[in-house]
């Protein structure tokens, strides 16, 4: 019927429909339009958010390694004796909660030989075990038999440190002279005796008493100095001097690793 109507009546109605009837519809139809263009805008800025924020946590990523390596080398620099540093990668049993051993990109083609000690900017992380031309195996702390003789900075009390078996992320410290005590804080580094650390490695700090032996021994429950998840860079001590004493290298520096 609207087909018979004259062309500028046709027209007329048109306009008519298009302002009364349609129109809520055809505002509807722009609204779904600006609001595709919105979303559209929005992921594209999200996209753009999301890579400005990859690129600044490389960026500090990489300022703060740059920061660790100048440490570690002003570290080894203060020493007497002569240290390699190197890259150190976790290994062990693919699903171990607590990492036991580690991979060096340093061997014997660089002075690593087994039993050298590896440290960190904050103290004692392992021993090598093995070496080879250009890579060695070794222990952290945390390996079940690992030990080493310490004492607190003073040299008033000596023991044996291992790890907590109860508490794999701790340390221990058995045969501490029953009749001095502890205070939580002290701080313990290597005593220089076994023949494998030298003196004045930071070990770690005391938290509190966790066991006694009447009239004999004392043991205590150990902060670390470094934690294996936490290292990266570290230091192997090669041609050591073991009569020596290396307390001064770490003069100043926090005793736990915070990376």
């Amino acid at each position: 019927m609207l087909s018979t109507l004259p062309h500028e009546h046709q027209l007329a109605l048109a306009t008519t429909m298009r302002s009364t009837v349609l129109q809520p519809v055809l505002r509807l139809q722009s609204g779904f339009a600006d609001l595709r263009l919105t979303r559209d805008r929005l992921e594209s800025l999200r996209a753009e958010r999301d890579a400005l924020s990859a690129e600044l946590l490389a960026l500090k990523n990489v300022g703060e390694e740059n920061l660790r390596l100048r440490a570690l080398v002003a570290l080894a620099e203060r020493g007497r004796a002569r240290f390699v540093s190197g890259n150190l990668y976790l290994s062990g049993h693919a699903g171990e909660v607590i990492k036991r051993q580690f991979v060096l990109d340093q061997g014997e083609d660089q002075g690593v030989l087994p039993d050298a000690p590896v440290l960190s900017l904050t103290g004692l992380v392992g021993v090598v075990r093995a070496a080879s031309s250009g890579q060695a195996t070794g222990d952290f702390w945390t390996h079940p038999q690992f030990r080493v003789s310490a004492m607190t900075r003073d040299g008033r009390v000596f023991g044996i440190i291992r790890s907590f078996g109860d508490s794999p992320l701790r340390m221990r410290l058995d045969g501490a002279p029953y009749q001095l005590e502890l205070e939580p804080g002290t701080e313990l580094v290597t005593s220089g005796m076994g023949g494998v650390f030298p003196r004045g490695i930071p070990v770690g700090r005391v938290i509190e008493v966790t066991g006694e032996e009447e009239g004999w021994a004392k043991s205590y429950l150990v902060e670390p100095a470094v934690y294996p998840e936490s290292v990266r860079e570290v230091m192997v001590l090669v041609d050591r001097d073991l009569d020596g004493d290396l307390q001064d290298v770490w003069a100043g520096v926090a005793p736990r690793d915070t990376n």
